[in-house]
């Protein structure tokens, strides 16, 4: 009876609220148009053959190899990447948090470099180090095989590394180290206290992290682009489809066969996940003593855990040579000019441009749609948070041909200009501010703005004089999320791009393809750079303001 009163009370409340059901009307209408509307017309685009109604395009991929064996390499280079980040991510996170070895802070440090760089860098970098005529041809004669498959799987697990470690270095960190003397003290070798104890009590982070890898990796779109030696990939023969060959119909059947695995891991990463518990232990667990790890242990580990972390710092600093020299391994001379390129200014100006705009966008709307949700509860609210959360589980590449379809005829015709790209980063990066600003709303105590209301402000002056101020530093984060992440997204992008105008991260992308080594890794430095001091800032609002979605960064 008292949540039925307290439901019939908001939805009066609601009711009540002129201003606020014209907001909930608009962003529902907006969430439709700029979400939902692109995903729904690449389906019915994959649906169309000769003006009509056909599954003849379906036909077709299942019926031709060079078709269907692209979403078996996707989904095979998915689960290779991540079976291989997840023993990376558990060797790293174990020395990190369970051992006494040195370097710890230096190999926590450089496990999250990659998320100041843009996705492909790595890529870039084995080029440098492994490609034709890389480091290694130049020191010891070998032309190593990088492109395809080697370069795809290391570049991959290099770029996705620090999404799977945060997540089990938080769960291994949060485990009560009583549990393991306890299978001490029964008998059990530290091995099988590992196998056994703390390998199962890992699985929630194991499990989430696999889950987002695996749809990072079916999703990337520089890596396979940039060094994936014509291997087929979904997200790039799509691309292939789309520009080269004016195939619109089988480009959307790649977009739809790309979504399915997507929406089924965000299905199960948000609501059969999120709600779940796994609390494993409870209780105060200061003082307790670190125990000693026998070394058949903490010696493989820790070799994995410092290799990978080495080959992450040879590639970054690969990159900065290169940046800075005429033409690395063949002419050494140090210069700047591969930093004075007009172009490449240009670039990263409009780059600066487009995402400090999509950035104030998504902060504003982002929040002021979870104070819709948290305090309003209007109607179908978790169809709406559903809806509001799509675009984040949905391929850029996807994404990108949908804008395509919707927004290149009347009345919404905008493609060619530069709002198509602000407004498809905008609504891909909504559901971090979103998260953000409905975790800020669970820390204020709706008695404040009660009392504001009960001294005569309206509901909506309540929300600007003080839910708004109280939300700043929800606002603060989704900026900076969406400015770091819209400097250096590529895979919709692409797609949305004129002739004439380029993006920073595209740039480096045409460089590198056409050999500019020296220019893409000077872009790249630039790129990194302004993502770092981001991501630093980020980092800062974090700790200040307690946002849980934004620990660990």
């Amino acid at each position: 009876m008292i949540n039925a009163q307290q439901g019939k009370n908001t939805a009066l409340g609601l009711r009540r609220d002129p201003v606020f059901i014209v907001l909930t009307a608009f962003m529902t209408l907006v969430l439709m148009l700029f979400i939902v509307y692109p995903v729904f017309s690449v389906l019915i685009k994959s649906f169309t053959s000769d003006g009509g109604f056909s599954v003849s395009n379906y036909g077709d991929f299942f019926r031709f190899s060079y078709y269907y064996k692209s979403i078996i390499n996707s989904l095979l280079l998915g689960v290779i990447t991540t079976s291989i980040i997840l023993i990376i991510a558990f060797a790293l996170s174990y020395t990190v948090s369970k051992t006494n070895m040195p370097l710890k802070g230096f190999l926590r440090v450089c496990s999250l470099l990659p998320l100041i760089s843009p996705p492909f860098i790595f890529s870039l970098a084995l080029i440098i180090i492994a490609g034709r005529r890389g480091l290694i041809y130049q020191f010891l004669g070998i032309s190593p095989t990088i492109y395809g498959w080697p370069g795809l799987i290391i570049s991959q697990v290099l770029s996705f590394l620090p999404l799977g470690f945060l997540m089990v270095n938080n769960v291994l960190q949060s485990l009560n180290p009583t549990l393991e003397d306890a299978s001490g003290d029964l008998g059990a070798s530290q091995v099988k206290t590992l196998l056994k104890v703390i390998v199962p009590l890992s699985f929630p982070g194991l499990f989430k992290a696999a889950l987002l890898v695996f749809i990072m990796s079916l999703a990337d779109f520089g890596n396979p682009m940039l060094i994936g030696g014509g291997v087929p990939i979904m997200a790039t023969d799509a691309y292939n489809l789309w520009i080269g060959e004016q195939n619109i119909e089988m480009a959307a059947v790649f977009s739809v066969l790309l979504i399915i695995p997507s929406i089924f891991v965000y299905v199960i990463q948000n609501y059969f996940l999120k709600e779940g518990s796994f609390i494993t232990v409870s209780g105060q667990m200061t003082g307790t003593e670190r125990r000693k790890i026998v070394w058949y242990i903490k010696y493989p580990f820790y070799a994995l855990s410092l290799f990978v972390c080495l080959t992450i710092i040879a590639c970054f600093t690969v990159i900065f040579i290169s940046s800075v020299t005429k033409l690395f391994m063949i002419n050494n001379k140090l210069t700047l000019e591969h930093f004075s390129s007009y172009t490449g200014w240009k670039a990263l100006q409009t780059s600066l441009t487009v995402s400090g705009i999509a950035a104030v966008i998504t902060s504003f709307t982002s929040v002021i749609f979870a104070y819709i949700l948290v305090r309003k509860k209007p109607p179908a609210r978790d169809l709406l948070e559903f809806v509001a959360l799509l675009g984040f589980a949905v391929p850029g590449t996807v994404m990108g041909i949908g804008y395509i379809l919707v927004f290149n005829k009347p009345p919404f015709l905008i493609t060619g200009t530069i709002f198509i790209i602000v407004l498809n980063i905008s609504f891909r990066e909504f559901p971090v501010g979103l998260e953000a600003g409905i975790g800020k709303l669970h820390q204020i105590d709706v008695s404040m703005e009660e009392a504001s209301r009960d001294l005569g402000a309206g509901s909506f002056k309540t929300f600007v004089s003080t839910a708004l101020p109280l939300m700043s530093s929800a606002i603060a984060a989704s900026f900076l999320y969406t400015f770091m992440v819209g400097m250096i997204t590529i895979s919709a992008v692409i797609f949305l791009i004129a002739p004439g105008t380029n993006l920073a991260s595209l740039l480096i992308l045409r460089l590198a393809e056409t050999g500019n080594i020296g220019m893409a890794s000077a872009m790249a430095v630039m790129l990194t750079l302004v993502v770092f001091a981001s991501l630093m800032l980020l980092r800062i609002i974090s700790k200040k303001s307690r946002l849980e979605m934004l620990k660990g960064f």
